[in-house]
């Protein structure tokens, strides 16, 4: 019984925290799609970044990251240069516009930190995070 608890109050959690952010995204009313986020916000996080970052951070294929970026590059929130340290990539970079969106992102995402972590104590904030990364770790493990 307890493991269904379990399970079900992380299920509830991902859940309300992935709408949270899509209804406050959506308020910005920005024509971008919570993966094309997540893109952004690996790109904004990882300096220099390539397809192949994605890709691995994302766990998806090449082909899919590769959708991803060209949706990005149409809507002129990414461009490609030239790798410096390998010739046979190019790296991604954020634009103004994508950096202004990004810049809201953020504030949205710490305004949801808050609310999410309020009354909670930094151990048990801490030991929640311990037990969430050693989970993460029990299911990328085969």
């Amino acid at each position: 019984m307890q493991d269904r608890k379990s399970l079900e109050g992380l299920f509830q959690l991902v859940h309300v925290l992935k709408r949270q952010l899509h209804d406050n995204i959506e308020q910005l009313d920005i024509d971008v799609a919570p993966m094309h986020v997540r893109v952004l916000k690996i790109i904004n996080k990882k300096s220099p970044c390539t397809a192949i970052d994605i890709a691995n951070f994302l766990n998806r294929d090449k082909a899919q990251v590769t959708r991803l970026l060209n949706t990005l590059i149409t809507q002129g929130l990414i461009v490609k240069e030239p790798n410096p340290e390998d010739k046979r990539s190019q790296c991604l970079r954020l634009t103004e516009e994508s950096q202004l969106i990004m810049g809201k992102i953020n504030q949205i995402d710490k305004q949801i930190y808050q609310q999410m972590t309020q009354g909670l104590a930094d151990d048990e904030l801490t030991l929640f995070q311990t037990v969430a990364q050693k989970m993460v770790v029990n299911l990328n493990t085969k």
